[in-house]
C-alpha cells in the first residue's frame, strides 16, 4: 500500500506540475497576444495622427471656406421636404420630442437588425447637436439623488455591449444614470445603431444621461478604422451629409465630467500641464491650432499663451501648433496613457498624448481636491486595472 501511496502522489505531483505548466504558457500566450495586439493598434493609431496632423494643417491652409454643409445647414421643414420616407420601409418612426416609448421602439428595432431613416437619422442628430451645443466643456454632476451613476468604457460599434450592459443594469433613467465615456464608433458593425441609441437616451434624459468624447470620435479616424465606410454602407445617398453632421455633434461633446466634485472622468488622460479650469476658457467645437492660436491672439489671455508656449516646448517644438489636430490640452485628454513612472513624457507610440506618472496624478488630484481619475482608452486583460497607488481606474 506505501508503494501505491508514492506512485499515487509522485502522479499527482507530475500532473500538477504539468497544469501548471500549460497554465504558464497559456498566460504567455494571452500576454504575447495582448501586447502584439496593442503594438499593431497604436502603431496605426500613430500613422492616423500624423495624417489627421497633416489634411487638418491642408484643410486650414488651401482649402476653400466657401462651401456648405449639407448636413448641419438643413433645417427641419426642410428634412421633411427633401427626404421622403417610403411606405416600404418598416422600420421605427420618430416623432419630436422624443419620449421613454421612443427609446424602446429603437432598441427593439436594432435587435431585429432593423435600420432606422436617414430622414429620422438626421433630425435626431440635429435636436442633438441642439442640446450639446448648450453644455459646458466640463460637466459636474451629483450622486445625492440617483445615489450612484454607471460609467461605460469604449463601445466601439458593440451593439451588443450595449444591450447586455442595459440588461445588466438597466436602461437609463433619471434614477439610473449612465457616463459613456467615449469611443463609441469605429471597429464594430453597428456604430450607428449605438450613436442613434446613445442620443436618443441623451435627447430623453439629458440630465442622467452623459457623453465624453473619445479620440474615434474624430473624422479622420472614421476614415481608418470603418466607421465611415459604415455610414455610407448603410446611408448611401445620405450618408456624406450624415458624416458631415456628425463631424460637428464630435466638437461639440463635453471632454470631462467630474462627480460630487470628488472624481474625473477623461477618455484618455492628463498631462502636467492640464488644467481644468483652463479647459472650459476656450470653445471646444473650434480645436484645430490655428484656430485657437488666433483666439488666443484675439484675448490676448497671459495663461493661455503662456500654456501653449510651455506644451508646444514639450511636445517637440513650435511645429505641433500647427500640425496637431487639436490644441495640446484636448490632446493631452483624449490620448494619453499612464505609466508606473513618475514624470510626463511624449506618448510616442501613440503619436499624441502623453504617457503620465503617479506624481502627474497626485499633484492635479490635489490640487482640485480630486480623489480619483477614471478613464478608458486601452484595452485591458482583466477589463479594468487600477494603478497609481489606487488614484487611477482603467477600464474597457
Amino acid at each position: 500500500s506505501d508503494c501505491f501511496l508514492s506512485s499515487t502522489i509522485k502522479a499527482a505531483v507530475l500532473i500538477q506540475r504539468w497544469y501548471r505548466s500549460y497554465m504558464a504558457r497559456l498566460e504567455m500566450r494571452r500576454l504575447y497576444s495582448l501586447s502584439i495586439f496593442q503594438s499593431i493598434e497604436y502603431a496605426e493609431e500613430q500613422a492616423q495622427l500624423q495624417l489627421c496632423s497633416f489634411f487638418t494643417f491642408m484643410l486650414d491652409h488651401f482649402a476653400p471656406v466657401n462651401g456648405t454643409d449639407p448636413g448641419s445647414d438643413l433645417t427641419m421643414t426642410e428634412l421633411e421636404k427633401t427626404i421622403e420616407v417610403p411606405d416600404a420601409y418598416f422600420g421605427p418612426h420618430l416623432c419630436f420630442p422624443l419620449t421613454a416609448a421612443d427609446t424602446d421602439m429603437l432598441l427593439q428595432a436594432f435587435k431585429h437588425r432593423q435600420h432606422l431613416h436617414a430622414r429620422y437619422v438626421l433630425q435626431l442628430f440635429h435636436e442633438t447637436r441642439k442640446v450639446l451645443q448648450q453644455m459646458p466643456n466640463i460637466t459636474h454632476l451629483s450622486t445625492s439623488y440617483a445615489k450612484e451613476i454607471t460609467i461605460c468604457g469604449d463601445l466601439h460599434g458593440k451593439l451588443d455591449d450595449l444591450l447586455l450592459i442595459f440588461y445588466k443594469n438597466g436602461l437609463p433613467s433619471e434614477a439610473n444614470p449612465y457616463i459613456f465615456n467615449g469611443d463609441f464608433v469605429d471597429r464594430g458593425k453597428n456604430s450607428m445603431e449605438i450613436l442613434i441609441i446613445l442620443f436618443a437616451f441623451f435627447l430623453v434624459y439629458p440630465n442622467h444621461l452623459h457623453l465624453n468624447r473619445g479620440n474615434h470620435e474624430d473624422h479622420i479616424m472614421n476614415l481608418r478604422y470603418g466607421f465611415t465606410k459604415e455610414v455610407m454602407k448603410k446611408y448611401r445617398s445620405y450618408g456624406k451629409a450624415i458624416l458631415n453632421l456628425l463631424q460637428d455633434i464630435y466638437s461639440w461633446l463635453p471632454l470631462a465630467t467630474i462627480i460630487d466634485n470628488k472624481v474625473l472622468i477623461v477618455h484618455g488622460g492628463i498631462s502636467d500641464s492640464t488644467d481644468l479650469k483652463f479647459l472650459n476658457l476656450f470653445q471646444r467645437n473650434k480645436v484645430t491650432m490655428e484656430k485657437f492660436q488666433r483666439k488666443v491672439q484675439h484675448f490676448k489671455h497671459p495663461q493661455i499663451a503662456a500654456f501653449t508656449e510651455q506644451r508646444g516646448t514639450k511636445m517637440g517644438g513650435s511645429n505641433v501648433h500647427h500640425f496637431l489636430p487639436c490644441h495640446p490640452p484636448v490632446v493631452d485628454i483624449l490620448w494619453s496613457d499612464p505609466k508606473h513612472q513618475n514624470g510626463c513624457t511624449p506618448n510616442k507610440i501613440r503619436g499624441g498624448g502623453c504617457y503620465f506618472g503617479p506624481d502627474v496624478t497626485a499633484r492635479l488630484l490635489e490640487r482640485y481636491n480630486l480623489k480619483m481619475l477614471i478613464r478608458s482608452h486601452e484595452c485591458k486583460q482583466e477589463g479594468y486595472e487600477i494603478c497609481h497607488n489606487g488614484k487611477v481606474t482603467d477600464m474597457l
